[in-house]
């Protein structure tokens, strides 16, 4: 992340100092300081042992899950904060239930500095429980050892993202991508115009499932190298698999984030979800072979075009082409559904940021229809300030998790190698600690030059610490699809907010629910209003 300016001069020191409600007191180069000194670090020597780290054993976790408990029915982020409230710490070790090993949940950004900076070669993340049976077990005959890099580790897994970091984060992806997405959303506002009310002006409560369809259309072009038929309906398998696609992320909350048994037998959901895995991947086999007869049939129309992702995953083998498109397909539908949720409901309910983004906007669009290149889309840097300030202002995620390779020292405990260490920066991301004015929404905290006009103090920080806000995840096992969700959202956003004001008239009281992502809970009945020109 781009720090903030070291602010030299005696007024806007002042300045942050007498407002620290809305600037935060500690400047970058303090905290850089304090590193380098050790200060905030702990060393090996000082570590408590971990039976004094507070925890929460078992026997209460399932009384507090109970019907009637404070955690029944109560999603990730609730249940994360009241854990850490009741320890009265930031760290505490909960207790491993129903075959799932002790976790440790830390809330301290130095923890997470000390952790990822000792990832080692191959970083060890768990998750993806019901995937990495699937894979690893249940079909390992289809699989082997190339299952896929959400569910492989150490060096199955290094070798696998060696091969596909330059195919998947080559910036040529946008070059080549973005005439079809462009279609794609182009394709989706007449959706919205076709699915909105006549009178009101507003679409469908389900206009999630709208959002789902565009996104698993955006992320098929680029996985597939193939058009789904989704936004129009006009493919049955692709409809298919799209309700495939929504009931695993629906068996996945029950089976990974809610008491289950299935780790010690096969219940009535894993075998449905098992069923669910089986066909998506016979559907995938089918599209992936698809694309090797089309390469095959255009060979030498034009010897001297970039390979698409799909024909460069082909070059590597069959197999590694379903992997990596499952992987893009399972990890990157939810993900950029809810956020690109969340951006359309932050600009929704801040009608004065809708309206400066939609300026820049008109800069690169005059006309509705003008085409997006790769040079006009660099030049919106309040765009991508506003995606950056929706990910904090309603978190995708709750943690980064990781199983550490080595002992460490977190919050003055010492900590056994192998453990389970989730990250929990939630609650940093609404703590004026570390982002001043934290319940505000103020994309201008991410640009540059981010000073007022009267005061030359700025209007809102960024944190401080460099390891508070990571919402892509951490060096080489951060997220790989990092570019293709970026380019997707903000495509998506500068055609929205191109052709339509958007309005949310309805109550935005805790919008979305935890679980591995956050999801929308209320309906999603956004206003769409052409613009005149």
């Amino acid at each position: 992340m781009t720090q903030l300016k070291i602010l030299g001069s005696s007024s806007v020191i002042n300045c942050l100092k007498t407002t620290t409600e809305r600037c935060s007191s500690v400047t970058v180069a303090q905290k850089l300081q304090q590193r380098r000194n050790g200060s905030t670090t702990t060393t090996k020597k000082e570590g408590k042992p971990l039976k004094e780290m507070p925890t929460v054993d078992k026997w209460s976790l399932l009384w507090n899950f109970r019907p009637g408990g404070k955690y029944n029915g109560a999603d990730v982020n609730d249940i994360s904060k009241r854990l850490l409230e009741d320890s009265g710490s930031d760290i505490t070790m909960l207790a491993g239930v129903f075959g799932k090993p002790p976790v440790i949940i830390t809330q301290n950004p130095d923890d997470f500095e000390t952790i990822l900076r000792h990832d080692g070669v191959w970083p060890y993340r768990t998750g993806f429980e019901v995937l990495n049976y699937f894979r690893n077990e249940y079909r390992k005959d289809y699989f082997g050892k190339e299952t896929g890099l959400l569910t492989s580790q150490n060096e199955d897994w290094g070798n696998m993202r060696s091969a596909a970091n330059p195919i998947l984060m080559h910036p040529k992806n946008a070059k080549l991508y973005l005439g079809s997405l462009d279609m794609i959303n182009q394709q989706f506002i007449e959706r919205i115009k076709l699915i909105r009310d006549p009178q009101t002006l507003e679409v469908p409560a389900d206009f999630k499932d709208e959002i789902s369809a565009w996104t698993l259309e955006s992320v098929g072009m680029v996985a597939l190298d193939s058009r789904l038929g989704l936004i129009d309906n006009t493919n049955p398998k692709g409809r298919y698999f799209f309700t495939l696609l929504q009931r695993f992320f629906d068996l996945a909350v029950d089976l990974e984030m809610k008491p289950s048994l299935w780790r010690q037998f096969k219940t009535k959901k894993l075998k449905e979800v098992l069923h669910v895995l089986d066909e998506s991947v016979r559907i995938l086999d089918e599209y992936i072979q698809e694309a090797v007869e089309r390469i095959e049939n255009r060979k030498g129309d034009n010897p001297d075009s970039e390979k698409s992702v799909v024909e460069k995953l082909l070059d590597i083998n069959h197999k590694y082409a379903v992997n990596i498109a499952m992987d893009m397909l399972f990890a990157g539908v939810d993900t950029t559904t809810s956020t690109f949720a969340a951006i359309l409901l932050a600009l929704a309910k801040h009608p004065e940021k809708q309206a400066r983004l939609r300026a820049e906007i008109r800069g690169i669009l005059p006309e509705k229809d003008t085409p997006l290149t790769v040079e006009s889309m660099k030049n919106l840097p309040y765009l991508r300030a506003c995606i950056k300030e929706t990910l904090r202002y309603y978190p995708l995620t709750s943690a980064n998790v990781r199983t550490i390779r080595q002992e460490l020292v977190l919050s003055g405990f010492t900590v056994p190698e192998g453990s389970e260490i989730a990250m929990l920066h939630l609650n940093l991301w609404s703590d004026a600690k570390h982002f001043s004015q934290p319940d505000e929404f103020i994309p201008e905290r991410w640009l540059r030059d981010n000073q007022t006009e009267s005061s030359g103090c700025p209007a809102a920080t960024k944190t401080s610490h460099p390891f508070a806000y990571l919402p892509f995840g951490f060096g080489s096992r951060s997220c790989i699809g990092r570019r293709i969700a970026e380019m997707e959202l903000e495509i998506g956003v500068a055609r929205m907010l191109r052709n339509f004001q958007l309005e949310f008239n309805h109550p935005v009281d805790k919008p979305f629910t935890a679980y591995q992502i956050s999801t929308p809970r209320i309906p999603l009945q956004f206003k769409f209003t052409d613009l005149k020109d």
